[in-house]
């Protein structure tokens, strides 16, 4: 290969794969040459126009491969090609991800929930001191399903703790009692607990003098 011919390779660019495509490889259902067209495709960003014999010169590929890279990547429901008016006012047909970025955001979005779930049960197990059963995780995802605040969660768990009860059906009880209440945030249950203190506050007489009192008891 002469030097104008190396530079005009060199000069062709660069793909980027981010890290998290990676991370997310096995759960895209591609094989592993369909995962590199896919990424060739993401590099070329908004508009990618249906080229199949540029795509076949860049990645070295015959227009029959483009064509079933293509149409295998469609029926997976990671792109479509749609016809668009150009600037010109001239229909175009381009290649469209939409379908691959919604699929990568819910695998994003997945990933961060079962983070927080994750971080939720070794909160717990650390709280009672010992792993949970099947059954108590299902407990718990059934709170999240639910939409109950991982903060309402904690703060069950630790009042729990607090009375020297090491149950989740006792901390399912607090839930339940504070969802029959209304309760939806730890505002709803520090709120109550101020009102309840609240009323438990005696109205004592100015002119009542406790000391004279306790004589007569211990005359009496």
């Amino acid at each position: 290969m002469n030097k104008t011919k190396l530079n005009r390779v060199i000069g062709d660019g660069n793909i980027v794969i981010p890290l998290y495509m990676l991370k997310f490889y096995k759960n895209l259902n591609l094989t592993m040459e369909e995962f590199v067209f896919l990424m060739y495709l993401y590099n070329k960003q908004d508009k990618i126009d249906f080229n199949p014999e540029k795509i076949a010169l860049d990645m070295n590929l015959d227009i029959m491969e483009v064509m079933g890279y293509i149409s295998v990547l469609t029926d997976k429901g990671y792109l479509s090609l749609d016809v668009m008016k150009s600037e010109n006012d001239i229909l175009e047909e381009v290649i469209n991800l939409q379908a691959f970025y919604d699929k990568v955001s819910m695998l994003l979005i997945n990933n961060s929930e079962e983070k927080e779930d994750s971080n939720l049960l070794k909160y717990i197990e650390r709280e009672i001191g010992r792993p949970l059963s099947s059954l108590e995780i299902e407990m718990i995802e059934g709170w999240i399903k639910n939409n109950i605040e991982e903060e309402l969660i904690k703060e069950a768990t630790s009042i729990a703790i607090k009375d020297g009860v090491y149950s989740l059906k006792y901390i399912d009880k607090i839930l339940f009692d504070w969802k029959s209440r209304g309760f939806r945030s730890i505002d709803d249950v520090h709120n109550q607990k101020i009102k309840e203190t609240e009323d438990l506050d005696v109205e004592i007489d100015d002119d009542w003098n406790w000391l004279d009192d306790e004589e007569e008891y211990i005359t009496n």
